[in-house]
C-alpha cells in the first residue's frame, strides 16, 4: 500500500483508501484493485454514479470489515401460516430497517419456516439439565399454555419494541434473528438428540448453524452469544435486549394464563364441600395467583424476582390541591361488588371489610384529579414511580385523619397488602388489596345483597403470611 500526502481536511498524516472498481461496461470484465487517495474519494461521494465511478455506498463495507449484506437471496417469501405471514410483512419483509438487510431477512425466513412447521409443541420442556428444569411444576401449567411460535412471536414483537424505544433501530435486524432463533432448541424434532443433553439454548445454536445463510452473517458469533445467555448474564445490546425481550413475552403470557385461570374458574365454580375437615390456607393448585407469583420468579431469576425484590415505602406527597376525602370515598363505593364480565376490582366480606384492587384507588384519583385541574396526575403513566406515592398518600390520609383503612391488616408503610381469598369449595387465591371498613360505604348487608357470581362463593379472606410485602 501507497502512503500518499492527501492534506485533506486539515489531516497531517496519510490515508489511503483500497477500493474495488467494478467495471460495469461488459459482463467478461474481472475485478481489478487500484489505489485512491482520499480526496479522490471525495470526488466519488459527490459524483456518485453520474460520472460511472464506484459510488460510496458501494465501497463502505470495507472500512465496516462487513460483507455486503442487503441483497435478498429470493424474490417471493411464502408461508401458509397466515399470523407467520402477517408477522414477517409487517415487521420485516416492508419494515426500513431489513431495507439493506437481505441476508438477514433470509435467515429470519428460514427460523420461521422451521416454527411453520413444528412450532405448535408447547413452549416449556423438561429436560434433566435444562436451565428450565429448575422452575416451579406450576410455571410449566401456566407458560405451557402458550405454544412456541406464539411465544417466539412475542418474544420478536417485543424485541422490536424495546430497540426502537431505544433509537437502536439499525441492530433489529440481527437481534431479530436472535429474537426468533432463541428457543429453536425445542421443536419436537430436536429433543432427540440435541436436547436430551439439556440447555435449549445451545441446541438453539446448533439448529441455527445448519442454516447456510447464518454462517455468512457478520454478526453470527454475537447472535450465537445472546441466544446462549438469554436465561444467563446476557452481554452487549443485543444480547441484554433479547434477554429483556424473553422476560416481558414470559410476563405477559402468565398475565394471561392466569386471566384465563381465572376466568374458566369463575365460569365452573368448585361445588361446595360438605366435609367437617378443616379448609387449608394454602392450595397446591395453579388457582390463583400463587402459581403466578411463583412462575414470575422463576422467569426473572432469584436475583431479579419481581416478587422478592424489596421494594422501598414511598414518599408521602402534597395532594391538597385535588384531594377530598369524602368525596373519594363516594366514588368508590360503585366499585364495591360490581361485576364486568368475570372482573371485579372491589368485594366486601360479611366480617365487616372492603377489598379494593389498587386499580380503583387509582382511576378514583385520576378522575378527582382531572376534575380540580392537576393534569399531572390525571395523565400520569401507569408505570410511573410517583403514581405509587400518590396512592400511599392517599391511603394515608384515610388512614390517619378519617379512619376508614383496616390499619390491623396492613402495615403504615404500605398502601395496600397481600390477602389470600378461599372459596366456598376450598380453594384460593391470592391478590394485592387495600382493606376498608365497610361501615364507611354504608350497610354490610346491603352490600353483601349485591354480591354476584364468583363473589358469592368466597368463604374467607386473611392476610398473607409469607413474608410478601
Amino acid at each position: 500500500m501507497n502512503v500518499v500526502n492527501t492534506g485533506l481536511f486539515g489531516l497531517t498524516g496519510v490515508l489511503v483508501v483500497l477500493v474495488l472498481s467494478v467495471l460495469r461496461s461488459g459482463k467478461n470484465r474481472g475485478v481489478t484493485k487500484r489505489e485512491v487517495t482520499l480526496g479522490d474519494l471525495s470526488k466519488l461521494w459527490v459524483k456518485g454514479r453520474k460520472t460511472g465511478e464506484l459510488h460510496i455506498s458501494e465501497i463502505a463495507p470495507i472500512w465496516r470489515d462487513e460483507k455486503e449484506q442487503g441483497k435478498p437471496e429470493r424474490e417471493n417469501y411464502v408461508f401458509r401460516n397466515e399470523r407467520i405471514a402477517e408477522f414477517f410483512k409487517k415487521h420485516i419483509d416492508q419494515a426500513p430497517w431489513f431495507r439493506n438487510a437481505g441476508l438477514q431477512k433470509d435467515v429470519c425466513y428460514q427460523i420461521l419456516l422451521l416454527l411453520e412447521k413444528e412450532g405448535n409443541c408447547s413452549s416449556v420442556v423438561n429436560a434433566a439439565d435444562d436451565v428450565e428444569a429448575s422452575w416451579d411444576s406450576n410455571t410449566y401449567t401456566l407458560l405451557g399454555k402458550t405454544s412456541l411460535l406464539e411465544h417466539t412471536l412475542n418474544v420478536a414483537r417485543a424485541t422490536i419494541k424495546l430497540l426502537v424505544g431505544d433509537d437502536a433501530r439499525h441492530v433489529i435486524p440481527d437481534t431479530l434473528i436472535a429474537a426468533l432463533g432463541h428457543d429453536l432448541g425445542k421443536l419436537p424434532s430436536i429433543k432427540g438428540h440435541l436436547y436430551s443433553l439439556g440447555e435449549h439454548p445451545l441446541a438453539a445454536g446448533r439448529v441455527l448453524a445448519e442454516i447456510a445463510s447464518f454462517k455468512q452473517l457478520a454478526r453470527k458469533d454475537e447472535i450465537s452469544m445472546a441466544i446462549k445467555l438469554h436465561h444467563k448474564r446476557a452481554e452487549g445490546l443485543l444480547g441484554k435486549t433479547l434477554k429483556k425481550a424473553d422476560q416481558l413475552a414470559r410476563q405477559k403470557e402468565l398475565e394471561l394464563a392466569v386471566e384465563q385461570l381465572a376466568d374458566q374458574e369463575a365460569k365452573d365454580p368448585p361445588s361446595v364441600s360438605h366435609s367437617s375437615a378443616p379448609v387449608p390456607k394454602k392450595s397446591s393448585s395453579t388457582s390463583g395467583s400463587n402459581a403466578a407469583w411463583q412462575a414470575q420468579a422463576d422467569i426473572y431469576g432469584a436475583d431479579e424476582s419481581l416478587v422478592k425484590k424489596k421494594v422501598d415505602a414511598p414518599n408521602l406527597i402534597d395532594i391538597s390541591a385535588w384531594f377530598d376525602a369524602q368525596t373519594f370515598m363516594d366514588s368508590l363505593r360503585p366499585y364495591i361488588n360490581r361485576v364486568a364480565g368475570r372482573r371485579f376490582m372491589a368485594f366486601s366480606m360479611p366480617d365487616g371489610y372492603v377489598y379494593f384492587q389498587a386499580k380503583a384507588i387509582e382511576e378514583v384519583a385520576r378522575k378527582q384529579a382531572e376534575q380540580a385541574g392537576a393534569m399531572d396526575i390525571a395523565t400520569m403513566a401507569a408505570d410511573d414511580l410517583t403514581m405509587r406515592q400518590v396512592l400511599f398518600t392517599v391511603v394515608y390520609h384515610l388512614r390517619v385523619e378519617h379512619e376508614v383503612i383496616a390499619r390491623e391488616l396492613i402495615k403504615n408503610q404500605y398502601f395496600g397488602g397481600y390477602f389470600t381469598i378461599t372459596t366456598k369449595g376450598g380453594r384460593t387465591m391470592q391478590g394485592y388489596y387495600t382493606p376498608f371498613h365497610a361501615e364507611a360505604f354504608g350497610s354490610i348487608a346491603e352490600m353483601e345483597n349485591e354480591k354476584t357470581g364468583l363473589l358469592k362463593n368466597f368463604k374467607s379472606v386473611e392476610p398473607c403470611l409469607d413474608g410478601k410485602e
